[in-house]
């Protein structure tokens, strides 16, 4: 998660000013809520809550508890689910304070840790899909060139460095994350600082850990892209394998850029430097409501598209209900999960006994050569 501003209540009151040419003082502009918002955005709270506590946890236990070799890329997908496990639980927090009108009603301390996880989840979710993608560019166009970089040491290394940059990307947001009182009426509103420096420094990690991985990611899976659609080449494995990448990362991409173009404007209004007229700050607020609902929910939304496009994740998640586990197939080259089958991220399962075993493997569309 970035730094920047976080205002997932539409009934926050820190938006209802009015800029205009000269910089001068904000003028005091209303700015309705969203209608019906108190009622349908807790419920798609609660609702992504839900799938994304069912569902992470259910990634993190299959391949935290998964024998035998782990795939490199298991490492990312692991981190993946962790930090969207880490922002779900934040979300009846934001429910409840979205449902009350914006009142915050859990005190300061639980608004700056609910900020400081948000903030460096979205950051950690960001820059491990940028590291999947620079993992899946070695693997595909580099392949062997790209052996001594692909290591479990080189992939736990890089896993750490995302963290602690994720975590330094949340500081701001625990320092200047605090109650303020409500526009109308007692209580307060978790909201942010409204100092310059804040709204400054939010801006810039924004592009830093948001833009700049993103077009990290665009590029790899442009190259990737080149490499995998040559009709002489195409298989029915390549075309399941970018599916799914282009599925978890188009989602995300969806599901983030809304709010983080949205919040730029906001960041900038803020410094004075874009005239906001009230229609346009009430568009913004809207917006910035609506977008926020749909961020928040891409935290449920891997495993679903695991569930949906990957067949044998849906055959593994069959079995744990079984509480039955097959046998592990043994690893195949990164040679051989460019050549056909059925692409999949938790791949690695053999059906079949004794001589007659026929090895079905699923080869993944993460498959670490």
């Amino acid at each position: 998660m970035t730094t920047e501003s976080w205002s997932p209540s539409p009934d926050e009151g820190d938006e209802n000013y009015e800029w205009s040419g000269d910089y001068g003082e904000p003028a005091l502009c209303p700015t309705p809520a969203l209608p019906f918002g108190h009622v349908f955005i807790p419920l798609l709270y609660l609702a992504a809550f839900g799938a994304g506590l069912i569902g992470n946890s259910f990634v993190v236990w299959l391949l935290a508890g998964q024998q035998g070799p782990r795939r490199l890329v298991d490492t990312f997908v692991l981190h993946l689910a962790v930090a969207d496990l880490m922002f779900v639980v934040t979300l009846p927090f934001w429910a409840t304070a979205v449902g009350l009108h914006g009142q915050w009603i859990f005190g300061e301390e639980l608004c700056k840790v609910s900020s400081f996880i948000i903030a460096v989840t979205r950051c950690a979710s960001t820059l491990l899909l940028a590291g999947m993608s620079v993992d899946r560019y070695l693997a595909v166009v580099k392949l062997l060139d790209a052996r001594p970089l692909r290591n479990r040491g080189c992939m736990l290394t890089t896993c750490a460095v995302i963290w602690i940059i994720s975590i330094l990307a949340g500081v701001p947001s625990l320092v200047y994350r605090k109650l303020l009182p409500m526009p109308v009426g007692p209580g307060s509103l978790c909201g942010d600082d409204p100092a310059d420096i804040f709204q400054g420094l939010s801006l810039l990690v924004l592009s830093l850990t948001f833009v700049l991985p993103l077009g990290i990611i665009f590029f790899c899976y442009s190259l990737i892209s080149q490499r995998l659609w040559n009709p002489l080449q195409l298989g029915r494995g390549r075309k399941n394998s970018l599916r799914i990448i282009f599925a978890i990362v188009g989602t995300f991409t969806c599901s983030w850029l809304p709010y983080s173009i949205l919040k730029t404007f906001f960041h900038i209004a803020h410094l004075r430097a874009l005239p906001l007229d009230c229609p346009l700050l009430l568009a913004l607020r809207w917006g910035l409501t609506l977008s926020t609902c749909l961020a928040f929910v891409n935290s449920s939304a891997n495993p679903i598209i695991y569930l949906l496009l990957d067949r044998s994740f849906r055959a593994r998640a069959r079995g744990s209900c079984r509480r039955t586990r097959p046998p592990l197939a043994s690893r195949v080259s990164s040679a051989s999960s460019l050549s056909g089958g059925d692409n999949s991220i938790f791949q690695g399962w053999a059906l079949g006994r004794g001589r007659n075993t026929r090895l079905a493997p699923r080869l993944s569309l993460l498959q670490n050569p």
